[in-house]
């Protein structure tokens, strides 16, 4: 079968056990993979893109570079591993101008500053275009799982939920972003967070989400869940920019790039979360949450499966 067939997330299940170790602190296929060193999680996580595929209209190479690590970060953050440093290898036409590729290195280096973790170098080959590979270190006392269980409440973390989809479409339609300072923040410097660190031990699970937020929902459903959405966070940035609810909707559900977490919390915990996420000053969006039987819905009306897969156009 042809992988445009397959499917990213098929061609992910059965590649994803391949090699790994039995009693690893997260399952296969999980956001990034680790191995116990004593009474402590070591993650690692890699990822790669074609400059071409994420250069928004506005980024140059700095901030191709700094989206890089900050997509390796995100994954990390999710499941509560705090970076120890990135690497990053490059693949570079022999015509490419040498302040291209400084630039790169250098947005690469800033968001891993940003991060608390150094660029720790990597590697650079010829190649027909550029392209990124990055690859990030985290350690972890307490590695968040991809779980959920009926009656966990459902919350997302973070603020550029609907943004970072304004973002892409400006970028496709050709509109300007000019008197929209958040959304063209979000789409060029997509930082994770770590103040996510903050509420470790508290969450059940947790599910970076970037491939869009019904994508990272659905995935939650495949846990053997149904997804009940109550409501979704409609910033008056995105509302403006979309010129209706139902257009933000879509923007906050599909736009993707968000480089946040999808956060499954049992009830009895939500009050320690809310309040440790206040002390942090990481915002938080109360969502749903989860119930029996399968499926993703808001408000009792289905929510399509859509989102992005490097396989199908």
């Amino acid at each position: 079968m042809r992988l445009r067939d397959l499917g990213e997330r098929a061609l992910l299940q059965k590649l994803a056990p391949l090699g790994y170790p039995e009693g690893a602190p997260l399952p296969p296929g999980d956001d990034a993979g680790g191995v116990w060193v004593g009474e402590e999680a070591w993650l690692l996580k890699t990822d790669g893109f074609l400059y071409r595929e994420v250069a928004l209209l506005g980024m140059g190479p700095f901030e191709v570079g700094f989206r890089g690590v900050a997509a390796t970060a995100s994954d990390l953050l999710s499941k509560m591993g705090r970076p120890l440093g990135f690497t990053l290898g490059l693949f570079l036409p022999p015509d490419l101008e040498e302040a291209f590729a400084l630039e790169l290195v250098q947005g690469a280096a800033e968001a891993a500053r940003r991060l608390g973790a150094p660029l720790l170098g990597g590697d650079t080959n010829a190649g027909e275009e550029v392209a990124l590979t990055v690859s990030g270190f985290a350690r972890s006392e307490a590695p968040l799982p991809r779980r959920a269980l009926p009656g966990d409440l459902l919350y997302l973390a973070g603020d550029r939920w609907g943004r970072t989809g304004a973002g892409i479409r400006a970028h496709y339609q050709g509109l300007s972003l000019e008197g929209f300072p958040k959304i063209l923040e979000a789409a060029l410097y997509p930082l994770p967070r770590r103040e996510l660190l903050a509420l470790a031990r508290l969450p059940r699970g947790g599910l970076d989400s970037s491939d869009g937020l019904a994508e990272t929902l659905w995935q939650v459903s495949e846990l053997g869940v149904r997804v009940d959405l109550e409501a979704l966070p409609l910033h008056p940035d995105v509302l403006a920019f979309a010129g209706g609810e139902e257009e933000a909707l879509e923007l906050v559900l599909y736009g993707g790039e968000e480089f946040e977490a999808v956060l499954l919390v049992p009830p009895e915990a939500e009050e320690a979360l809310l309040s440790r996420a206040q002390g942090a000053g990481l915002p938080l969006f109360r969502a749903g949450r989860v119930g029996e039987g399968a499926g993703v819905y808001l408000r009792g009306s289905p929510i399509p499966r859509r989102g992005y897969d490097h396989f199908r156009p």
